[in-house]
């Protein structure tokens, strides 16, 4: 029997371990120092990263609390004010009539003040009342009792950048970018909104109404009256519409200037009947129907002031241009005249 020997491939056996020249060599040197420069420039570039995110959310942080910190606190106030009793008064079961004795509607002119309209189901919530706000059309109820207070829905639209819950973003995030952006909305909302925002908080009473339906003629609606000094309630009242028709042109606030719409395409009609039955609770005069609802009080202010009109002529005087003959006079002249005399 022959011995049998397994085959075996041929391996190149150099002296002294080296590999032969023929067999690819592995550059490690170079791999580790790109590996290196790798890491140190990923390093470098996340460290500079770092800086500026704190360097801008520093920044941003500053102009929130400091810059800004009186006004963020008198709106967080005032806007917590609004959704207690906003709020409370969505919840209710029941709405008992109540008015302070010593309200006159007439004198709210002289203070300043915020106007709200939203479902009473939005109400019931803090963030639902935001979104019931989003895009409510406007009224005319503070118009029909010649007031002109600022929309509530515009302060909190235009001051949303003041809430803690806004600012929360930039505390926590490191995107430079994104914190970058918060910065650059808050430099432009400071110049565009703040003025407005700043007015609005020095506000001294609180008007708002809840609708239970979809619309104010079918269903009643909650009106609530606040001082906004005090926090005390002066008028609270469920009111139903008359839906008594005038028709009539009327200002509504939102409602680009020169602008009118009828009674039937804002509900002006059922309007002044809500307005009309918070006068009757307080014991004043109520509002007479003529061609048009009354007129805020600042824009009486301006019709006093503005200069008078041309004075009409007096009764029985005749102007130049009713002097002159009209086209029929002048015919039935000439028919009355007596023809010529023949000639000779």
């Amino acid at each position: 029997m022959s011995n049998v020997h397994e085959l075996r491939p041929a391996r190149p056996d150099p002296e002294g371990g080296e590999k032969p020249a023929y067999m690819p060599k592995v550059p490690w040197k170079w791999i580790a120092a790109l590996l290196l420069f790798g890491a140190f420039a990923y390093g470098f570039y996340t460290k500079r990263e770092t800086e500026e995110a704190t360097a801008v959310r520093t920044a941003v942080l500053n102009a929130h609390k400091k810059d800004l910190a009186p006004l963020v606190s008198r709106y967080e106030d005032l806007i917590g004010k609004i959704n207690s009793w906003v709020v409370a008064a969505a919840n209710a079961d029941k709405v008992e009539p109540y008015v302070d004795p010593r309200l006159d509607l007439d004198a709210l002119h002289k203070g300043q003040g915020l106007y709200l309209r939203v479902s009473r189901e939005h109400g019931k919530t803090a963030d639902g009342l935001i979104t019931g706000l989003d895009g409510q059309e406007p009224d005319a109820i503070a118009r029909c009792l010649g007031l002109t207070p600022k929309p509530a829905a515009e302060l909190y639209a235009r001051g949303s950048f003041l809430t803690s819950k806004w600012i929360e973003q930039a505390e926590e995030t490191d995107n430079v970018l994104k914190l970058r952006v918060i910065a650059e909305e808050i430099r432009q909302r400071t110049k565009r909104d703040v003025p407005f925002v700043a007015e609005a908080v020095q506000s001294h009473w609180l008007m708002f109404v809840l609708e239970h339906g979809d619309n104010r003629r079918d269903a009643p609606v909650d009106a609530y009256l606040y001082d906004l000094r005090t926090s005390k309630l002066l008028l609270r009242k469920q009111v139903k519409a008359e839906g008594v028709l005038v028709s009539a042109r009327i200002a509504v606030q939102g409602v680009k200037p020169g602008a009118y719409a009828t009674g039937a395409q804002t509900g002006a009609a059922q309007d002044c009947s809500i307005a009309n039955e918070l006068r009757a609770l307080t014991g004043q005069g109520l509002t007479s129907f003529g061609s048009a609802p009354p007129a805020p009080r600042d824009a009486l202010e301006e019709a006093k002031n503005a200069p008078a009109a041309e004075a009409a002529p007096a009764q029985g005087a005749t102007s130049e241009a009713d002097k002159r003959p009209t086209a029929a006079a002048k015919k039935a002249a000439a028919k009355s005249k007596p023809s010529a005399p023949p000639a000779p």
